[in-house]
């Protein structure tokens, strides 16, 4: 419940809306394509997916989250959809499919990524978003002097507080795709990686 009133407040904050939007917008535009955004939360790369040309929906199991995108999506004047959905029992799939600080709360996370793996679509991308090793509360109070915009910049001190010592051990991803980058974001606290999914081979 509380880290669901932080991560909701924090979209609030020009940092976290930055980092996100270098996220998506490393991807090519949509025009038109789908993104499945899974744990999208209060719905901020959902929003994100959908200026960037996608028709985006995010999913979560938590009906607090659905309802708080879906008025936000509504304030923003926002095309992206939300629905309560558990992609572990569910046919969803998209040319994009994303998760952001979703693999560091679950418990099993090579099941985790295997089953965002899946909904991925042949020659489509997935996009994970987490705060690396780096996240602490020390190298935040660093950020926060660099000259990030000030406007709820403190988040970035909680958020550093409640994800410090759970980051993803990269090694998570040995062997999912021979096509992928790695992108630095907010000073190296937030790491995102992008796999691209072998097309299907042709059939004769």
């Amino acid at each position: 419940m509380i880290e669901s009133i932080l991560f909701t407040w924090l979209q609030g904050a020009d940092f976290y809306r930055d980092l996100h939007r270098c996220a998506v917008q490393s991807l090519p535009p949509g025009k038109g394509k789908t993104w499945l955004d899974v744990g999208c939360g209060p719905g901020l790369v959902t929003r994100l997916a959908a200026e960037h040309g996608y028709r985006a929906q995010g999913v979560d199991t938590n009906p607090r989250m659905i309802k708080a995108a879906q008025r936000l999506a509504l304030k923003h004047h926002s095309s992206a959809a939300f629905a309560i959905g558990n992609i572990a029992a569910s046919p969803l799939s998209a040319d994009v499919v994303s998760a952001a600080s979703l693999l560091a709360v679950l418990e099993d996370k090579p099941a985790g990524l295997h089953a965002l793996w899946r909904c991925v679509h042949p020659g489509g991308h997935l996009l994970i978003i987490e705060p690396t090793a780096r996240m602490n509360p020390v190298n935040a109070k660093a950020a926060m002097a660099s000259g990030l915009p000030r406007k709820r910049i403190n988040g970035l001190r909680l958020w550093a507080a409640v994800r410090q010592n759970r980051a993803v051990d990269p090694a998570l991803f040995d062997g999912l795709a021979s096509k992928r980058r790695y992108i630095d974001v907010l000073h190296g606290l937030v790491g995102a990686w992008i796999f691209e999914k072998p097309c299907a081979p042709v059939s004769h």
